[in-house]
């Protein structure tokens, strides 16, 4: 059996790695969206997953309609960078041993409300972004499009059990803080 100094270094190691990672995350992906908007023909080699907006983002859209559903684009990005940001403290702070504090279990509420919060917003957004991407087509050529894929299912339920998995560890934690009353 592994010894517990071993297993909890490897906790705080692979903590270390994926705050890193999601700090990472949370700078790269909106100077990516960004790219993709200001720059669509030569961010394509990034195969940057922005499906709902299939062929509408290219070049041959003015500058100031891809500025317009790049402000509406950034909504759900902010979502994701808060996502990001609150799994960056959480992970922090199971590197510093605190796996059961309130602050571990806020940034894990955080990142469940985040996770939903996005889904919703990029929902909301698709729709303003595809009139604004095919406005200068004319009338009867614009589109106004709303779409829910399996990849925002997927989000949704992963928000859903994260929030559960927090409740789970405040309830763990307080049955036992009940329990060392008692001693």
């Amino acid at each position: 059996m592994a010894d517990k100094d071993a297993i909890s270094q490897n906790v705080a190691t692979l903590s270390r790695v994926m705050a890193w990672l999601s700090t990472a995350g949370f700078l790269i992906v909106p100077a990516l969206v960004i790219y993709a908007f200001l720059e669509p023909e030569n961010s394509k080699w990034l195969m940057f997953d922005m499906d709902h907006l299939g062929a509408t983002l290219n070049s041959a859209v003015p500058l100031q309609f891809r500025l317009i559903a790049l402000a509406c684009a950034l909504v759900p990005v902010g979502f994701t960078m808060w996502a990001l940001w609150s799994l960056r403290r959480l992970f922090l702070l199971y590197a510093s041993g605190e796996i059961f504090s309130p602050g571990a279990l806020s940034a894990l509420n955080h990142v469940a409300m985040a996770l939903f919060g996005g889904v919703v917003a990029g929902f909301i957004a698709e729709a303003p972004i595809s009139v604004a991407l095919t406005w200068t087509l004319g009338h009867g050529h614009r589109e106004l499009s709303l779409g829910f894929g399996t990849g925002d299912a997927s989000s949704l339920f992963m928000a859903g059990v994260v929030l559960v998995i927090a409740r789970v560890m405040a309830e763990a934690r307080r049955v036992a803080d009940e329990n060392a009353k008692f001693v």
